[in-house]
């Protein structure tokens, strides 16, 4: 190799370098080939019926009133976790969201204690209420449950 040769040599392999981490960004080409993570947020993993989920935890009032409202979609295995101080019979609607959820209620031991399926961003002001306490309420993409067969009665782990 020429001396020459080497600064086109070292100006390409930095070109193909930035060209490939714009790609897995999403920059460059649409869909990130990374997986998605709300900005400045940490996904903490929990376990539905053993099936890997990462999810957005909301545990103030705040976060628990906005949800997931406002986003225009988030990952088959991501969802938001809604954490509160005592059991109770805590109501999910639709407002300002984009896209249908599956709802999970489950109480303080892990068990899915009720669900609903495929709430759909037009059914606001309709309220989704689970039947009995829950201590926690998990929001997953719709079609979570079908795809991976979780029912009421099933365990969730790593809360």
């Amino acid at each position: 190799m020429y001396d020459a040769d080497k600064p086109i040599l070292v100006g390409l392999t930095l070109l193909i370098s930035v060209l490939l981490g714009l790609l897995a960004t999403g920059i460059l080409g649409g869909d990130s080939l990374l997986p998605y993570q709300p900005e400045g947020v940490y996904l903490k993993t929990i376990y539905v019926d053993g099936t890997p989920v990462k999810v957005e935890v909301a545990d103030t009032p705040e976060e628990r009133v906005n949800g997931l409202s406002g986003r225009s979609q988030i990952p088959t295995n991501q969802g938001m976790l809604f954490v509160f101080e005592t059991p109770g019979t805590y109501s999910i609607w639709m407002r300002n969201m984009q896209f249908s959820l599956d709802i999970f209620w489950i109480d303080a031991d892990g068990v899915i204690i009720d669900m609903w399926e495929n709430a759909h961003p037009d059914s606001y002001p309709q309220v989704y209420e689970p039947r009995s306490d829950a201590l926690y309420v998990l929001e997953t993409i719709a079609g979570f449950a079908e795809v991976y067969n979780i029912d009421i009665g099933d365990t969730v782990t790593g809360l």
